[in-house]
C-alpha cells in the first residue's frame, strides 16, 4: 500500500476545495438550510463544473484516488449536496439510480432524498434494494436535510448483482466525508487553542488542554488511516463486509472523540450557531446515526466476523455453525 495519494488527484482536490471555499464553505450549509433550493441551484452546478459527480470511485488508480480526495473536500465543509449517495452508484447504472442509501429494514427518513432523482436504498443486512417515494422534505436541527420517504421493495432497481459494490462504497466514502468533516472540526479546535489566551498564555499550553489535543488529533489520523488502507483494500479486490464495517464503526467513535474534545477546548462558544463547529457537528449527526450508529454497527459487524472470520492484524476464523 502507497501511503502518498497521487499527485493529481490531490491537485484535483485543491480545486475542488478552491470551489467549495467561494461557495462560503461552512456557511454554504447554512444558507441550505435556511434556502434549501441553494443545494441544486448553487452547489451541484458547482460540482457539474468540476466534474465531481462523474467521478468513478471504482476507476483508474487517480480517478478513484480523486473521487476519495474530492469527497473528504466536501466533508470539511460539510458540503450540502449528496455527493457520497451519487458516487456510490456503479457507473454501468448511473442513467437508471440517482443515488444510493443505506438502510436497515424499514425506514421512514432518508437525508436529501428530495434532490435525487430516482433514489434507491439497499438494506445493510441482506442488500434488498427498496425504492424511495419522498413525501417531503422536513427539516430538523440534527438533521437538516431530512425528507419523509416511503419504500417498497424493488428488485428491478437496476443495481442488481451490483448492489453490494454500491453499499460497500457509501459505507467507504462516508468515511471520507466524515474525515473531512472532522479536519475542520479538529483545525478550529487547534486554532482556539493557539490564539486564545489565559493567565498571560496560550491555552493550549495547559495539561488538560494538552491532553484534549492529543485524544483529539489521535482520534482524527486514525481515522485518515484506516480510510487509506480500506480505500487500498477495496482497490486490490481483498475488501469484504467486514472491513467496510469496522471502518463505519472506526469513523462514528472518531467522530464522538473529536467533536466532544473540540466542544470542550471550544466551551460555550463552540455551541452557539455562529460558530462553524456546531455548524459541522449538526450537519455530521445524519451519516452518523444513519443506517445505524455504533451499537447497531458493531452489531452487524460481529455477525459478518462470525460468518466470515476477519483478516485484521489478529486474524479471526470463521465460526462455523454447530
Amino acid at each position: 500500500m502507497r501511503r502518498e495519494w497521487p499527485k493529481s488527484a490531490r491537485d484535483y482536490a485543491q480545486t475542488v476545495a478552491a470551489a467549495i471555499r467561494s461557495l462560503g464553505g461552512v456557511e454554504s450549509a447554512r444558507r441550505a438550510e435556511a434556502e434549501p433550493g441553494h443545494r441544486s441551484e448553487v452547489v451541484r452546478p458547482r460540482l457539474d463544473a468540476l466534474g465531481a459527480l462523474m467521478l468513478d470511485p471504482w476507476g483508474d488508480e487517480e480517478e478513484a484516488a480523486a473521487a476519495a480526495l474530492a469527497v473528504r473536500e466536501a466533508g470539511r465543509a460539510v458540503l450540502p449536496w449528496p455527493i457520497v449517495h451519487v458516487l456510490s452508484v456503479p457507473m454501468p447504472v448511473r442513467d437508471d439510480c440517482g443515488g444510493v442509501h443505506l438502510v436497515l429494514g424499514e425506514s421512514t427518513a432518508l437525508d436529501h432524498a428530495d434532490v435525487l432523482p430516482g433514489p434507491v436504498a439497499l438494506d445493510l443486512r441482506d442488500g434488498r434494494a427498496f425504492s424511495v417515494t419522498v413525501d417531503r422534505l422536513r427539516q430538523a436541527p440534527l438533521d437538516p436535510f431530512r425528507c419523509d420517504v416511503r419504500l417498497a421493495d424493488s428488485a428491478g432497481s437496476g443495481l442488481g448483482p451490483l448492489s453490494a459494490d454500491a453499499s460497500g462504497m457509501h459505507l467507504l466514502l462516508d468515511a471520507f466525508w466524515v474525515g473531512g468533516a472532522l479536519a475542520e472540526a479538529a483545525e478550529l479546535a487547534l486554532r482556539h487553542a493557539r490564539e486564545r489566551h489565559q493567565f498571560g498564555v496560550p491555552i493550549g499550553r495547559f495539561g488538560e488542554i494538552r491532553s484534549r489535543i492529543a485524544d483529539l488529533v489521535l482520534a482524527r489520523d486514525g481515522l485518515d488511516e484506516l480510510a487509506l488502507y480500506t480505500w487500498w483494500l477495496v482497490r486490490v479486490g481483498e475488501a469484504g463486509p467486514a472491513d467496510l464495517l469496522a471502518l463505519r464503526v472506526q469513523m462514528i467513535e472518531s467522530a464522538q472523540s473529536v467533536l466532544a474534545h473540540a466542544h470542550q477546548i471550544l466551551g460555550a462558544m463552540g455551541l452557539c450557531e455562529e460558530h462553524d463547529l456546531a455548524v459541522i457537528d449538526r450537519h455530521l449527526q445524519p451519516v452518523l446515526r444513519r443506517p445505524a450508529g455504533r451499537l447497531g454497527t458493531t452489531a452487524l459487524l460481529a455477525e459478518h466476523v462470525r460468518r466470515d472470520g476477519f483478516a485484521a492484524l489478529f486474524p479471526v476464523p470463521a465460526r462455523l455453525p454447530r
